[in-house]
């Protein structure tokens, strides 16, 4: 018997319209009541994780920003963390603001952007857990938004780097220009200083070196005595590899690209078909 399932968030838990169904929900719980924990590992700031967490009932510490911060399940309250080293935070902005691409960087729950844009403002919206008979406005989910802050660096992203205090957790680099992008992934993986993961065909994420959702994992379970021959886990993007490759059970969604469902044990249908629903009932229940 598996005693943890650890989820992925968009692609895995959550539908094409960022829903938890009710299917993938009940899933759950059935298996929880089972003796079996779940938990979330994302890529997504604290508080979303906690949220949709919540929303489940899910009872184990939750993985967030790609495993460099782990939270409580009941509170959200920050258990551990790993940010950028500040000179390493500073190297990056350098780097990608020379090259012309875009950077933005993560607190615990705060994006800190370049400037305020049609874009940003709205990041705490896509952060909430989506009601499907709610109207996706800020009026509506007001008592979850809140729990996420966008803050201007107000263009000076250098100054703004070596002055804050914040620690940060996680930047994004985007660009529409793929030369540009893979210039800079792989001058960044060069550098040996930080953690790299596409999550885009625009971006791609920055967190310390060794940071990975899989590490973030193998520490909690280290804690509770929980072996990795007995974690199942569910993915279907580039930062979910590591861990489907460590747990006893690496589950891929059947919307996964080709390569991820090729590290997996199994592959599970898509999240338009609620892919975890059935890989619980299929090889975990």
């Amino acid at each position: 018997m598996y005693k943890l399932l650890a989820l992925d968030m968009d692609g895995t838990l959550l539908n094409p319209d960022k829903i938890l169904t009710e299917e993938t929900k009940r899933s759950i719980q059935a298996l929880m009541q089972a003796g079996t924990a779940v938990t979330i590992a994302s890529g997504r700031f604290p508080a979303s994780v906690w949220l949709h967490a919540r929303a489940a009932g899910m009872n184990f510490p939750l993985v967030a920003l790609n495993g460099a911060v782990t939270l409580d399940t009941a509170t959200g309250s920050l258990l551990a963390g790993l940010p950028l080293a500040a000179a390493d935070a500073l190297g990056l902005a350098r780097t990608v603001q020379e090259a012309g691409a875009y950077v933005q960087f993560y607190g615990y729950n705060t994006l800190f952007v370049p400037e305020l844009n049609e874009f940003n403002i709205r990041w705490p919206l896509a952060n909430v857990v989506v009601q499907p008979d709610r109207e996706l406005t800020e009026e509506n989910y007001s008592e979850q938004t809140g729990l996420i802050q966008v803050e201007p660096m107000n263009g000076n992203i250098e100054v703004f780097v070596q002055t804050t205090a914040e620690p940060m957790y996680k930047a994004a680099v985007i660009s529409d220009d793929q030369t540009v992008l893979n210039r800079l992934l792989y001058t960044l993986q060069e550098s040996g200083r930080f953690q790299l993961t596409r999550t885009g065909s625009r971006r791609f994420d920055v967190n310390a070196a060794g940071v990975s959702k899989h590490y973030a994992l193998e520490q909690l379970c280290s804690e509770r005595g929980i072996a990795s021959s007995e974690v199942a886990a569910a993915g279907d993007y580039d930062n979910d590899i590591e861990m489907l490759r460590w747990a006893g059970l690496g589950i891929a969604m059947g919307n996964a690209k080709p390569h991820i469902q090729t590290i997996a044990q199994v592959v599970t249908g898509s999240n338009t078909e609620d892919g975890v629903a059935q890989a619980i009932k299929r090889y975990i229940l």
